[in-house]
């Protein structure tokens, strides 16, 4: 159980008398430990609970876990229950390498994955192990990526998920350290080939001309071979969580004005446009729909 003065914390009931738990800046807690007896517990949310060691549950029924905050040792007693997982660690260096290897086995029937990190420094790599189940994934990369980071080592997720429908890369750069694919003579590369019969949507926002991204769409829409939807937005737009479009009103934009980029940020949207022309879109299946957005003529202008 859980309780302690300044702690933050809210038990929700939802529809079939299902709750949730929801534990905010709960500074004071080391260990959270949640009992077998809480049958109709279902949805777990933790952000910021920055002293948090260790989850332990043994509720039956955990289905969703949201957690944000420095990584912790996940301990489940019914792990096979748990289909959605969302992840934020962004202090945590090279999460996605702790993902790809751990992950599969501490919560092996994951349908829904989305991960977040701001401190990637080497390339993902290839495992041999799977999300078997997994349908739904989202990567979002920010705050301190590694100089000519390998987007294309995240061809490593696709390959890990044999049923995966629906592919989300988000990528928030300030600064363009990465080799573009305009600067640089050498043939593209390719990875070993493996087909992603089931990935039907394809979403990459914040694309841009480095050339390993360029590599994975392109690999992506080599080896899928019932893609159906493909957007490449050379915007990242933090604040259009619902994905509605530029200069939409949303719950963190009420004013409707787009996200603010700085001038590299805007001629590198151009850039990727460029690279959307001459290297993917002639990959993309006649059948499929392209939707290729540029940053925004209203907001965004250089100065």
């Amino acid at each position: 159980m859980v309780g302690g003065r300044g702690w933050g914390c809210r038990l929700r009931v939802g529809r079939g008398r299902e709750y949730a738990l929801e534990l905010a800046s709960c500074n004071e807690i080391i260990c959270l430990k949640i009992p077998c007896m809480l049958e109709q517990f279902s949805c777990l949310t933790v952000s910021g609970c920055s002293m948090l060691q260790i989850i332990e549950s043994k509720a039956p029924n955990l289905s969703t876990i949201i957690f944000e905050g420095n990584l912790v040792q996940l301990s489940l007693g019914q792990p096979l229950n748990v289909t959605s997982l969302d992840m934020q660690c962004s202090d945590e260096t090279n999460f996605l390498c702790y993902a790809i290897t751990k992950l599969p086995y501490v919560v092996p029937n994951l349908e829904t994955l989305s991960l977040s990190s701001d401190s990637e420094m080497v390339p993902t790599p290839m495992v041999a192990s799977k999300f078997v189940h997994l349908k739904h994934l989202q990567i979002c990369l920010g705050g301190c990526l590694s100089e000519g980071y390998d987007f294309l080592s995240l061809v490593s997720f696709l390959d890990a998920s044999p049923v995966l429908e629906a592919f989300v890369l988000g990528v928030y750069q300030s600064e363009m350290n990465f080799d573009s694919v305009f600067g640089n003579t050498t043939h593209m590369r390719q990875m070993p080939e493996h087909k992603h019969h089931s990935l039907k949507d394809l979403m990459i926002f914040g694309f841009c001309s480095a050339r390993s991204m360029v590599e994975l769409t392109c690999h992506i829409l080599e080896s899928a071979t019932n893609i159906e939807s493909v957007t490449l937005d050379c915007v990242f737009d933090e604040y259009d969580e619902e994905n509605t479009g530029r200069c939409s009103v949303t719950y963190d934009r009420k004013p409707g004005d787009c996200f603010p980029l700085n001038n590299e940020m805007i001629l590198e949207a151009n850039k990727g446009i460029m690279a959307i022309d001459r290297y993917i879109a002639s990959k993309v299946p006649s059948a499929a729909k392209l939707d290729v957005r540029g940053h925004c003529s209203r907001c965004h202008s250089i100065f």
